[in-house]
């Protein structure tokens, strides 16, 4: 990209902060390398990791577990969790189809799970336990691996699942009690995910809630409105909680915390075993909040004076997405601008036919705060 002329370039120093953050993320829009590994049933797993990896770190492993149908590719939207720098994030395949399919979450599928996250660790320092992402099959094979094998699960996001641990499906796990679970399901996902279901997909989750509420276990759950089958900027907000509550890491990014809800069950030993770890995170970060805050401010100031590009819009709000500064004042000229760059993001990629699941993932995360 030619920045020569670009008004980017400011003779003002106190921007040059401000430029050098934006020259970075549209010159290296995915800062997470992509690399492919086999597991033992000869599927692609999908490997993103920061492009410098500091042997000095011990790195949270983050599953992203795909749909029905769908393989490793994007881990289910967690991919750009790999820019934080404080993560490896991995996308296994799974088969979906066949008597005992992966939204068991048990058998060969927890049984490669578990070898791929043996074998990452002979290549990263990683803490030994995993956190845990699904949506719809994702959410089947996420939750009732926990309950099979929780000694190797920190924190779980799981949402809009087909079907729950309960009635049969599956088994609760009092092992399994103080991992934080996120669940969630839209308020109009009402159909069955199979013909001989015994409940729709919000009937399921309300019936899964309730043994989570009756067996004391620490969750959070949420149903949304006006929300189908697809994950939704709530339900995003809810897996950052569950990985700052399971991890004591900063659940927006490597530097900003979201605001953990009074919403969450039986948080309080979750919570209190992690507040030492989330200050020693807190100190190391080499960028802190009042620099983030200077970017923020840096940036209301260009958007009131002249139009940023889209491409710079975009890789800002992955950076630093419009939830964390939608409510400071002067936020106005820039929300406004990068609810159009939001727009036209979105536009393109239907217009390429490539608005797919993970795209839709990145969307809802970096679009937070827009309301769209």
């Amino acid at each position: 990209m030619q920045y020569r002329g670009n008004p980017f370039f400011f003779s003002n120093t106190k921007f040059l902060f401000w430029f050098v953050i934006f020259v970075v993320i549209s010159c290296n829009p995915s800062w997470a390398a992509e690399i492919i590994i086999k597991d033992q049933q000869n599927m692609d797993c999908f490997v993103y990791a920061p492009d410098k990896i500091d042997p000095a770190v011990t790195y949270q492993l983050v599953v992203g577990v795909h749909g029905a149908g769908g393989k490793g590719n994007g881990a289910a939207g967690m991919k750009p969790w790999a820019e934080r720098g404080d993560v490896v994030v991995i996308g296994p395949s799974f088969v979906t189809q066949g008597d005992r399919p992966y939204q068991s979450g048990d058998g060969i599928h927890a049984e490669k799970l578990i070898g791929l996250f043996e074998t990452l660790k002979k290549t990263y320092k990683l803490r030994d336990k995993m956190f845990l992402h699904g949506f719809s099959g994702g959410s089947q094979f996420t939750h009732r691996f926990t309950m099979l094998n929780p000694q190797v699960v920190c924190g779980v996001s799981s949402h809009s699942g087909g079907s729950w641990a309960t009635d049969n499906y599956g088994q609760m796990s009092a092992k399994a009690k103080e991992i934080p679970f996120a669940i969630s399901c839209g308020e109009k996902d009402v159909a069955k995910s199979f013909p001989d279901a015994p409940f729709n997909r919000l009937e399921w989750y309300h019936r899964f809630e309730k043994e989570m509420a009756d067996g004391k276990f620490c969750y959070i759950g949420g149903t949304w409105p006006g929300v189908g089958h697809n994950i939704s900027a709530p339900a995003w907000d809810l897996a950052k909680q569950c990985f700052q509550v399971a991890t004591g890491l900063s659940g927006q990014s490597a530097t900003e915390e979201v605001v953990i809800s009074d919403a969450w069950k039986n948080l309080k030993p979750m919570a209190k075993k992690n507040q030492s770890t989330n200050t020693k995170t807190k100190a190391a970060n080499v960028v802190n909040r009042a620099d983030v805050d200077k970017i923020i401010a840096a940036a209301f100031k260009k958007a009131d004076t002249e139009k940023i590009s889209n491409e710079l819009l975009i890789g800002f709000m992955k950076k630093y997405p419009p939830a964390l500064w939608k409510d400071k004042p002067g936020a106005e000229k820039l929300l406004e601008q990068c609810k159009s760059a939001a727009n036209a993001w979105q536009a393109a990629a239907k217009q390429k036919n490539m608005w797919n699941d993970s795209l839709k993932a990145q969307f809802s995360q970096f679009a937070a705060g827009l309301d769209m």
